[in-house]
C-alpha cells in the first residue's frame, strides 16, 4: 500500500493465524452489536487473533492540543491501558500516524531511531506497533486503530490492509452510535419542550377561565347591584313602616332584608376571585364554583367577618 510506512520487519510470513481468526472474523461479520464498545471488542479480539499483540487500542487524537485519549482498550498485557485513558500525543507512534495519516508497522522499537526514544518505548516498554488512520465519514483523520506489545511480532502489508477495513468498520459503528446519542438529546429535548407547552397551555387555560369568571362577575354585578339597591331601599323603608305591634309583618321584612344583604355580600366577594376552584354539584358531572376556596387567606377573611357581621 502507497501509504503505509513499515519499520525493521525480518521478512517474515504472510500468514494469518488459520481458524481462530477465521471465526474472529465471523464473529464480526454476523454480530448484531448493540454499542460502540462491542464493535469494538469484536475488533480487538480479531486484532490480537491476526497479530497475537496483546494491547489493542482505539483511540482520539487532538493534534492541537497534544492529547490521545483512549476510547475502548484491550490489554492482555497489563499494562494499565484503560477507556478514558489521556495521554501526550507525541509520547505514542500514533500521533505519528494521525500526523501523516498513513498505517505504521514497527517490528522492533529497540533499533528504530525516530520511536526508541519515545516514552512509549522507554517507560512502557513497548516494542511492537501496528496502526491506521480512524478517518471520519468526511474523510478526516479523527484517530487511530493500533495494537502494540512489549514482545515483538512479525506484521505484514495484509495485517495492514485488514486493519484499514476493521478501522472503517469501527469509525461506522462510532459515527452511528454518536447519530443516535443525538437523536435521543433530540427526542428528550423536544419531549421537555411538549411538557412546557403544555403546561404553558393549562396556564393559559386558566388564566382564560379567570378573565372569563371575572367578566361574568362584573357583568352580574352590574346588572343585579343596580335592582338589589332599589330593592333594599324599599325593603328599608317597609321595615320603617311596619306596624310595632305586627310582629309577623316585621318579621317577614326583617328576613327579607337579610336575604338581600347576603345576596350583596355574595356579589362583593364574586369580584373578588382570584383563582377559580370548582366542586361538584348535585353529582360528579355538574360542577360549580367554589367561591370560599377561590378567593385569597386574606380575602376570605374579610369575607367571612363581613358574613358574621
Amino acid at each position: 500500500m502507497g501509504n503505509t510506512m513499515a519499520t525493521d520487519t525480518p521478512g517474515g510470513a504472510d500468514q494469518l493465524r488459520g481458524t481462530d481468526a477465521v471465526h474472529a472474523l465471523s464473529r464480526i461479520a454476523s454480530g448484531a452489536f448493540s454499542s460502540f464498545r462491542d464493535v469494538a471488542q469484536a475488533i480487538f479480539e480479531l486484532v490480537h487473533e491476526l497479530c497475537g499483540m496483546r494491547v489493542c487500542v482505539l483511540s482520539r487524537i487532538d493534534l492541537a492540543t497534544n492529547t490521545l485519549t483512549v476510547l475502548e482498550a484491550s490489554d492482555r498485557a497489563g499494562l494499565g491501558v484503560t477507556s478514558g485513558t489521556t495521554l501526550p500525543a507525541n509520547e505514542m507512534p500514533c500521533e505519528f500516524v494521525a500526523r501523516n495519516a498513513k498505517a505504521l508497522r514497527v517490528f522492533n522499537m529497540d533499533g528504530h531511531p525516530a520511536f526508541r526514544t519515545l516514552p512509549a518505548h522507554t517507560k512502557m516498554g513497548l516494542r511492537s506497533y501496528i496502526g491506521v488512520p480512524l478517518r471520519r465519514s468526511d474523510g478526516t483523520v479523527w484517530g487511530t486503530l493500533a495494537a502494540v506489545d512489549t514482545e515483538t511480532h512479525e506484521t505484514t502489508e495484509a495485517h495492514i490492509e485488514t486493519l484499514v477495513v476493521l478501522a472503517r468498520l469501527a469509525m461506522f459503528e462510532f459515527e452511528r452510535e454518536e447519530q443516535r446519542r443525538a437523536l435521543a438529546a433530540h427526542a428528550e429535548a423536544l419531549a421537555e419542550r411538549l411538557t412546557m407547552a403544555k403546561q404553558l397551555e393549562e396556564q393559559r387555560m386558566k388564566s382564560v377561565r379567570l378573565e372569563t369568571l371575572l367578566e361574568t362577575a362584573a357583568a352580574m354585578s352590574h346588572e343585579i347591584n343596580n335592582p338589589l339597591m332599589v330593592l333594599q331601599l324599599r325593603l328599608e323603608r317597609m321595615r320603617k313602616r311596619c306596624r310595632v305591634d305586627d310582629d309577623e309583618e316585621r318579621d317577614d321584612v326583617l328576613v327579607a332584608v337579610e336575604a338581600a344583604a347576603e345576596i350583596a355580600l355574595v356579589m362583593a366577594r364574586l369580584r373578588r376571585v382570584v383563582r377559580p376552584v370548582s366542586t361538584s354539584y348535585v353529582s360528579d358531572t355538574t360542577r360549580m364554583l367554589d367561591l370560599s376556596a377561590s378567593l385569597d387567606d386574606e380575602e376570605m377573611d374579610e369575607g367571612g367577618e363581613q358574613g358574621a357581621a
